[in-house]
């Protein structure tokens, strides 16, 4: 799985791959609460064209990558329950909320039916940045039943792949454009491909740049989309032997903590669209997004340290989902 302490591969417990692992995560967690606040959409549309391109891209492809089907049924329930349990509870809670305030406060999603609707959204249309554990239950389910008791190795990832496409053409909310980078990283793991040491490259940054200018199509479901995913984890996974040790443990912590940073900040991201205006006064919209930004990281910490303290964690999630610095 990607949350939490789960990014090593099986026993091999390296310490320097779960940091870089975890540094990736940090950045591109931040990238997500950062660009889906919509300070940035109208000032710099173009950039957040190459975000959306790759930053849950790169979730989607390191969960691939760290998911095990050799666990045995009752350890990967656990994994599941600890999905799914959360996407339902905290999806409930946004589209209710959504329903109540979302006008008020000018949201971008909103929900205006009844119990038939909500339970439909749950299963096929998730709402806010909950569909991405909507698409890792499916992802990992599918995957998981086929290689034990169907077929493993490649043509294991074959029949998955076609079962995904297949349940993505009639589920509105589970794209094939997403699914890829799962079945990405299924395969880098099945090659015994270590992301962490094969995509380091120092020249990844230039890869990166050179596909922003010279791509005619860039979207998370294209080819320009996954060059973006990859170049910029080999920078991410390069850079942070570059960078002060203080630093890339402060990254890394967050990304640690992305389990909770993805449960609670679409509850805070919308609230924080109600402090833009209070930042009018900058032209480059930076200073708002960096404010609340940190606002909104924050309050999803000191709410993953709540939950752990009562219990909550463990009721919906299966653990504790704070991790310390």
């Amino acid at each position: 799985m990607v949350f939490g302490k789960d990014n090593v591969l099986d026993k091999k417990d390296n310490t320097k791959r779960i940091q870089e692992i975890d540094m990736a995560k940090g950045l591109l967690i931040l990238l997500m609460v950062a660009f889906h606040l919509g300070l940035f959409n109208a000032k710099y549309p173009h950039a957040c064209q190459i975000v959306y391109a790759f930053h849950m891209s790169g979730f989607l492809l390191i969960s691939g990558y760290l998911f095990s089907v050799n666990r045995e049924p009752k350890k990967f329930l656990k994994s599941i329950y600890g999905i799914v349990v959360p996407y339902i509870a905290f999806e409930i809670v946004y589209l209710l909320g959504l329903g109540m305030f979302g006008k008020f406060i000018g949201a971008s999603n909103t929900f205006d039916g009844g119990v038939l609707t909500l339970l439909s959204k749950i299963a096929f249309l998730p709402s806010g940045t909950y569909w991405y554990l909507h698409t890792m239950a499916i992802c990992l389910t599918i995957y998981y039943i086929v290689n034990r008791y169907v077929m493993k190795g490649l043509s294991g990832i074959l029949i998955s792949s076609i079962i995904l496409y297949t349940l993505s053409v009639g589920i509105p909310g589970f794209k094939w454009g997403d699914i890829i980078y799962f079945i990405i990283g299924i395969l880098f793991r099945n090659a015994n491909f270590e992301i962490n040491e094969k995509l380091k490259s120092p020249i990844s940054l230039l890869c990166f740049v050179l596909i922003i200018i010279f791509a005619n199509d860039i979207s998370r479901c294209s080819i320009p989309g996954i060059g973006l995913t990859l170049t910029f984890l080999g920078f991410i996974f390069d850079l942070k032997d570059r960078i002060p040790k203080c630093i890339s443990n402060y990254i890394s912590y967050i990304g640690r903590n992305s389990l909770a940073i993805v449960l609670f900040s679409p509850l805070f991201t919308v609230v924080a669209k109600v402090c833009a205006p209070f930042f009018a006064f900058d032209g480059t919209r930076i200073i708002g997004t960096i404010c609340c930004l940190s606002m909104i990281v924050t309050l999803c910490l000191f709410c993953a340290i709540l939950f752990d303290r009562s219990s909550l964690s463990r009721i919906i999630v299966g653990k504790n989902i704070y991790s310390k610095l």
